[in-house]
């Protein structure tokens, strides 16, 4: 699959969001417990709806780019 196949990757995204984006990958329950810590490092509730971007940023560098996305220049 080349870049023309793949999504962009958001600027950032909601936790249903990211569920979709690993689900063929982790569990629903992994996701939500790495990226709930993520969060609580953050000192950001864990009952946010959409992340932030660098939080999902470090998400994706800790657990790879979902499959079928690609990264887009935030520039």
């Amino acid at each position: 699959m080349n870049k023309n196949n793949k999504k962009p990757l958001p600027y950032s995204a909601t936790k249903s969001e990211l569920i979709q984006m690993y689900c063929d990958q982790f569990s629903e329950a992994k996701i939500r417990k790495q990226i709930n810590e993520i969060l609580n490092e953050r000192n950001i509730s864990k009952d946010t709806k959409i992340i932030p971007h660098l939080e999902f940023i470090e998400f994706v560098e800790t657990y790879g780019l979902p499959k079928g996305y690609h990264y887009e220049n935030y520039d």
